[in-house]
């Protein structure tokens, strides 16, 4: 069986929402189920304690096993925001597979088109999930979020 996993980061609020998809590949056409999912409100917390919940939630899967990652990209927190980013850029480059930076907007509407309404980071990665289906390649110089004046 061909299984990997893929990431998404929510971290545009108080609150840090991690979830992994678990995709199989085995079948003719892939799929995915939401492996785990947590939240952590941290407030102004996030950035001291991002790395500790991130390895907690990783857990035992290896690194290697991720085939994308996906991040909030605001608007929201400035600081979040930028550190969600960087976290997931940092992992991106270094394990050379597609972060997609999806806008809260685009979360949000996703979020609630489902019965029931998905949590943020489960409809972050449903979004990611679709743009890996179809192959569009996004790296993570496609991520910065660019704020208007």
């Amino acid at each position: 069986m061909n299984t990997s996993f893929a990431l998404a980061l929510h971290t545009t609020t108080t609150k840090l929402e991690l979830a992994i998809a678990k995709i199989d590949s085995n079948s003719g056409r892939n799929s995915y189920i939401i492996h785990k999912q947590q939240s952590w409100e941290l407030g102004r917390e996030l950035s001291v304690q991002l790395h500790d919940c991130l390895t907690m939630f990783v857990g035992d899967l290896k690194w290697t096993d991720f085939a994308f990652l996906a991040i909030a990209t605001g608007i929201g927190s400035f600081t979040g925001t930028r550190i969600g980013i960087v976290v997931a850029k940092t992992l991106g480059e270094q394990l050379d597979i597609p972060v997609y930076g999806i806008d809260c907007d685009a979360i949000i509407a996703r979020a609630q088109q489902s019965e029931p309404n998905l949590s943020l980071s489960e409809s972050l990665l449903a979004i990611a999930y679709d743009l890996w289906q179809v192959g569009t390649y996004s790296n993570w110089q496609a991520v910065l979020p660019i704020y208007e004046q």
